[in-house]
């Protein structure tokens, strides 16, 4: 697991990288397929990097309500509220796990708990800064501590399962997303197939032509294929960065087809 805070070291250093590929490339080297290769990871890698973040953000704001009731529990079972955050220790919380190793060290060394906890929303999502921000609060100004976990936690999970009704509901635009990908596609296989050669051309200058297009309708697909699959991606989830998913699947089928046909 890479913590999020580097994330945007590693970004920075991806264009850096892809842009120092390109530069060398250009002036020296001259191969094709390098040109490529570093656009994908002046371009491409941060979008997988910055996905990678928001795949785990995510899946730590689904299983942070059940963190927030096993400790609620263990409070209610007699518990001091650092005790009942590192008997947590023994539960399967899947990605959230690294970051409860790290608070159980924090807490054996005496770090305020409300500071822990701060220190841990740092790079999360809205939704769990919030609720830090309001667990925080409590300890502050006391009261049952217990309860007001319960309550957040409920709360929590409630915004999850309207995220995932969402889902549920725009599963017709993702569908319709893709339809108009597979039209477009359909189109350039057409112009490629049948109206370029009706032209009647002959030749070198013939196949050269087809050539060229051939290439210039590969790098078309390929655009399309990834701001369609953002665009499903807001539109399904409302991220834009949710949509990296559909973008790969689209431009691999788009690429594969074309390379089949043309």
């Amino acid at each position: 697991m890479i913590d999020t805070k580097y994330h945007k070291y590693l970004i920075v250093g991806s264009i850096v990288l892809g842009l120092m590929l390109f530069i060398l490339n250009s002036l020296f080297i001259h191969i094709e397929y390098l040109t490529v290769v570093s656009i994908l990871v002046m371009i491409v890698m941060p979008f997988i990097i910055e996905y990678n973040k928001y795949t785990l953000n995510k899946e730590i704001e689904e299983t942070f309500p059940d963190f927030l009731r096993d400790i609620s529990q263990n409070i209610k079972a007699g518990m001091t509220l650092p005790q009942a955050v590192i008997a947590t220790k023994k539960t399967d919380y899947g990605r959230l796990d690294p970051y409860l190793d790290k608070m159980a060290v924090q807490i054996d060394w005496g770090i305020p708990f409300n500071k822990i906890l701060t220190n841990f929303s740092k790079g999360k999502t809205s939704v769990i800064k919030r609720t830090v921000s309001v667990i925080n609060e409590a300890i502050t100004g006391g009261g049952d501590i217990s309860q007001i976990l319960d309550a957040i936690g409920t709360s929590m999970k409630e915004i999850n399962d309207l995220r995932k009704e969402r889902q549920s509901s725009t599963y017709s635009q993702m569908l319709t997303g893709y339809i108009i990908f597979f039209v477009f596609l359909g189109v350039i296989i057409a112009l490629q197939s049948f109206l370029i050669p009706s032209l009647n051309f002959s030749g070198s200058g013939f196949a050269n032509l087809m050539v060229t297009y051939g290439v210039m309708f590969k790098q078309l697909i390929i655009i399309q294929g990834f701001f369609s699959g953002m665009v499903i991606g807001k539109m399904s989830e409302g991220k834009l960065i949710s949509g990296l998913k559909h973008s790969i699947v689209l431009i691999v089928i788009g690429y594969v087809t074309l390379s089949i046909f043309i």
